[in-house]
């Protein structure tokens, strides 16, 4: 496939990513408490909703990962966008729980396809062995995500109501996305020996023998499952996680708010080093600065330079994990069948990611934000040591 057919998948999945994460993955943030109100239930019945889909994404991620590796991403994931579509439309026109938790099971259904793992799978199909950079190009997108929809979410709330926000994003999720990902996604692979030879040299090392390759798969599983943990109860407990250690407003707003760039430089330093190193000697210092970054926040003063290395630490971990994900499976592995392995090892990670919040909530409720600290730090040291594991495994002797 020429470079510039590659580009134009890359930046029509990068707007794809933008609007689904933005719309799916992001919209409680914004839109929940005016669900919550519009509808009379409680925030956590609201909030159970978007883990009721996750739920569902991880039930289903595997499934969803053997119908692209099958029929090709781009069927599965335009299919996907409009399943995404009619859940948001059914939660716009919900009047009570049981439309809200139709919805958000017809989202949990579409999501797998139509973010990451979707479009990991697409261009691990159409850039071949250029896949790790259409991988890190597609994931500087999604990182604008929350910084784009969240306003537009709170603009459309104020203007049109909770109901009309979402039947906007519906809109979204068909035009452009469904649109885009029938043009641009790609079919299935066709099985030629000299192609799925060219395609095959994406694994970084000679193929594993079975007995260590199921341990790998495993390890890579939970060194990833730990880590949605972690990034999902950070992503509902960040600002509270702040202003229990006594940080004002403010300062925990301005803190908070150095994730993003956080994410986007790591992604972009990773990309400056990746005809330098591969996707394997990256994988072990991107997610060590995850544990260290909780180490600093336990055991640096409660000022507030002390919270902003905390939050830049957590986002490059965080920015250089998402590639990582991408980039570490299919160096280990290769390319065949790579959707449905992005859906196994998706699939526990996405049942961690639905309890985290509930978790971390209870946790901190109970015996104060130091100890969901201390849980998060223990999470991000069995992490490291999976994916160090894992390394060992595929570079034996080697440093």
């Amino acid at each position: 496939m020429s470079s510039r057919s590659i580009g134009a998948a890359i930046g029509a999945l990068g707007v794809t990513q933008i609007v689904g994460w933005g719309t799916t993955h992001y919209m409680s943030a914004i839109l929940a408490g005016p669900i919550a109100g519009g509808l009379g239930l409680s925030l956590t019945t609201v909030l159970g909703g978007f883990s009721w889909g996750l739920l569902v994404a991880g039930a289903s991620a595997r499934a969803s990962g053997r119908l692209m590796d099958r029929h090709g991403a781009g069927r599965v994931m335009t299919i996907a966008s409009v399943l995404a579509a009619t859940g948001l439309l059914a939660i716009s026109l919900a009047r009570g729980w049981p439309g809200l938790y139709a919805g958000w099971t017809l989202i949990g259904l579409a999501m797998r396809s139509i973010l990451y793992d979707g479009a990991f799978a697409a261009l691990t199909v159409l850039a071949g062995d250029r896949a790790r950079r259409a991988i890190s190009l597609v994931t500087l997108f999604g990182g604008f995500a929350s910084s784009v929809f969240w306003p537009i979410g709170a603009w459309l709330d104020a203007s049109f109501g909770w109901r009309g926000a979402l039947q906007v994003y519906a809109l979204l999720n068909l035009l452009p996305c469904a649109l885009l990902h029938a043009r641009f996604a790609g079919g299935a692979r066709r099985h030629r020996p000299d192609v799925d030879e060219a395609v095959e040299s994406a694994a970084a090392y000679a193929p594993l023998p079975e007995q260590s390759a199921r341990r790998a798969l495993a390890l890579i599983a939970l060194g990833f499952t730990l880590y949605a943990f972690i990034n999902s109860a950070m992503g509902a407990h960040l600002v509270i996680l702040l202003g229990g250690f006594g940080h004002g407003a403010a300062v925990v707003v301005a803190t908070a708010s150095l994730m993003g760039p956080a994410q986007v430089a790591a992604r972009l330093v990773e990309m400056s080093v990746q005809r330098r190193f591969s996707a394997v000697a990256v994988a072990l210092p991107s997610i060590a600065l995850m544990p260290i970054a909780f180490v600093a926040a336990l055991a640096l003063p409660a000022q507030p330079w002390a919270a902003a290395l905390f939050v830049v630490l957590y986002g490059c971990a965080n920015g250089l994990m998402t590639i990582v994900r991408g980039a570490l499976p299919l160096a280990v592995f290769g390319s065949r069948g790579y959707a449905e392995l992005l859906g196994r090892i998706a699939g526990p990670g996405l049942l961690a990611a639905a309890a985290a919040p509930v978790a971390l909530s209870a946790l901190v409720e109970a015996i104060g934000p130091r100890a969901g600290l201390l849980l998060l730090a223990a999470c991000g040291f069995g992490a490291l040591a999976s994916i160090a594991a894992v390394v060992r495994l595929v570079r034996p002797g080697r440093p």
